[in-house]
């Protein structure tokens, strides 16, 4: 077990494991600006012939990857490796007295019940020996015991958003070389990338897989909503839809709730980042708001008529939140 590791819950469970591990190493950084020293706030829209046939992600694949690159530190990265190696690798690195960051699907941690897959959730291991692994989770004050093979089975599982996770796991080795307000900098800027020109945006590890990107999804996702009751697995899209707008780690919003207080910061310790910004992107909180009780109004209504008006709104609602995060992160491109 690491000695004076602390954890609470949080928002996100990756911006909460970042918090873990950088509160770990004494580096005074909140979930927010963890999550935004990230370039965490992002959009990836899936066509999949699995239900849910129609997804999405609001951040993005390299928030951890990025983390530690915009600190600028030095980073072990383990993945793809059999069973044996990987566990003993684990185990090395909490011997030694580094938490890990591994990525799992909560269906295979006996913790949570699920009866669906949802990976990758991001977690910190604090302890593991023969019998089990210690995992710190955003959704629990207390440190999670899970046996050995329930935590392999998380940690290869095939399903997750950005494809296989094949064991990934992650560990700091250093300690920040950037300054903070360098890293926000940098966050700022992947984020605006991420979304303004997905094919062009940061090249951490892994790709966002086979899914339509930054604000091209948005809008393709809008322009699908409204077709959507006519998909067997419609029920389910959108409630899985609006979960992964205010519930699911999103920190509400879709992210968007977790990304406002980061810019809050940044406003204060990085030129170019404005007060219009911070109330910018307070429109766009709200009304991120506003699309996830469209949603919720489509999942919940008895007559078709009703859920097709809601789907068409928040298709609307979707199309206008494009629209104000291309103006405000264009305008951040050009300033920070």
């Amino acid at each position: 077990m690491l000695d004076a590791f602390s954890h609470a819950t949080g928002a996100h469970c990756g911006s909460t494991s970042l918090h873990d591990v950088a509160t770990y190493g004494a580096w005074d950084l909140p979930e927010p600006v963890c999550f935004g020293i990230g370039g965490g706030l992002g959009f990836s829209y899936y066509e999949r012939d699995r239900s849910p046939s129609r997804e999405f992600v609001g951040r993005t694949p390299w928030l951890e990857t990025a983390f530690f690159d915009h600190l600028g530190v030095d980073v072990d990265e383990g993945r793809g490796d059999d069973a044996e190696t990987a566990f003993a690798d684990l185990r090395a690195y909490v011997d030694g007295g580094r938490p890990v960051v591994a990525f799992v699907d909560i269906f295979y941690l006996p913790y949570f019940d699920s009866d669906v897959h949802f990976s990758p959730h991001v977690v910190v291991v604090v302890d593991a020996d023969e019998d089990g692994v210690s995992l710190a989770d955003s959704e629990f004050d207390d440190l999670q015991r899970v046996s050995r093979e329930d935590f392999d089975a998380a940690w290869s599982s095939d399903v997750g958003f950005y494809g296989p996770l094949d064991r990934r796991r992650m560990v700091a080795r250093g300690e920040p070389d950037a300054t903070k307000a360098a890293a926000m900098r940098a966050g700022i800027r992947a984020t605006a990338d991420g979304l303004l020109s997905p094919g062009d945006a940061y090249d951490g590890i892994p790709d966002a897989g086979d899914g339509t990107n930054g604000l091209d999804g948005m809008r393709a996702m809008a322009r699908d909503l409204p077709e959507w009751p006519a998909l067997e697995d419609a029920d389910w899209c959108t409630r899985f839809a609006y979960q992964n707008v205010e519930k699911r780690g999103t920190g509400g919003a879709a992210f968007r709730g977790l990304f406002r207080p980061f810019l809050e910061t940044a406003s204060d310790v990085v030129d170019g980042v404005t007060d219009a910004d911070v109330e910018a992107m307070r429109d766009v909180e709200d009304r991120w708001h506003a699309v996830g009780e469209d949603l919720k109004r489509a999942g919940l209504a008895d007559d078709p008529s009703d859920a097709q008006a809601a789907y068409e709104d928040a298709s609307d609602e979707l199309l206008a939140v494009a629209d104000e995060e291309e103006a405000l992160f264009s305008g951040l491109l050009e300033r920070v």
